[in-house]
């Protein structure tokens, strides 16, 4: 029995479709841990302060069942929420970031059946220089009818990342001075809190660019399969 091999786009094109696959269900899921933290809000749950005695407990301040509940489900809700954002962080930015890669790829000629990441032992993507976006890179995109939307998702993503990376900054909560030791002004505390705001939204923009250039790479490979049905 023959064995047919899958031309190198064809593969590439999976590679690129199972990372944004991996990205999707890590969107929904943190969507869904998002919406139970919402729910578990100690400010929106109708509290019962009944209280009950239990040994060795404040006879003055009774145990309160329902508000202890609802406050270690919130907490669970919690973590389970942030590290359902760092999976949704980390999947969104291979997608985008090895979908750039492969379209850079292709359109300098090269013929990759797989994209190429690399992760730490802790499961973090380590992105290649190739594999960062400029409108310089994708010039070999002209004449695509698709292009403003991917321009306008790519300017989102930018926009997010510029605004994560200033409300990282020199400081922290902790840690409120810049280098000289001199505390952040207000105004500047005010600029970086809007800018963390601005930057929850980067793993959904990172989603969105990379759907966008997963389109890019089907245009990107019109023409080698066009040369592979000539051959």
């Amino acid at each position: 029995m023959k064995t047919t091999t899958m031309p190198w786009f064809e593969t590439l094109t999976d590679s690129v479709h199972a990372l944004g696959a991996a990205a999707g269900e890590a969107q929904h899921a943190h969507q869904g841990a998002a919406l139970n933290l919402a729910h578990s809000d100690l400010d929106r749950v109708r509290l019962v302060d009944g209280g009950i005695q239990l040994p060795h407990w404040s006879p003055d301040m009774p145990y309160q069942p329902h508000v202890h509940t609802i406050a270690l489900i919130n907490g669970h809700h919690r973590n389970h929420a942030h590290l359902l954002y760092r999976l949704h962080h980390q999947s969104a930015q291979a997608y985008a970031y090895g979908t750039t890669w492969a379209i850079r790829q292709v359109l300098t000629g090269n013929q990759p059946p797989l994209v190429q990441l690399t992760r730490t032992a802790q499961g973090f993507y380590m992105l290649p220089s190739e594999a960062y976006p400029s409108t310089e890179g994708f010039e070999g995109l002209k004449g695509w009818s698709g292009r403003p939307d991917f321009d306008r998702a790519l300017t989102e993503m930018e926009r997010r990342e510029a605004a994560a990376e200033y409300a990282a900054g020199p400081y922290t909560e902790d840690e409120p001075f810049d280098d000289d030791g001199e505390y952040i002004a207000d105004h500047e505390a005010s600029a970086m809190h809007d800018a963390s705001i601005v930057a929850e939204g980067l793993p959904d923009a990172m989603y969105a660019y990379g759907q966008q250039a997963e389109r890019a790479l089907r245009f990107a490979l019109l023409e080698p399969r066009r040369q592979h049905t000539r051959s």
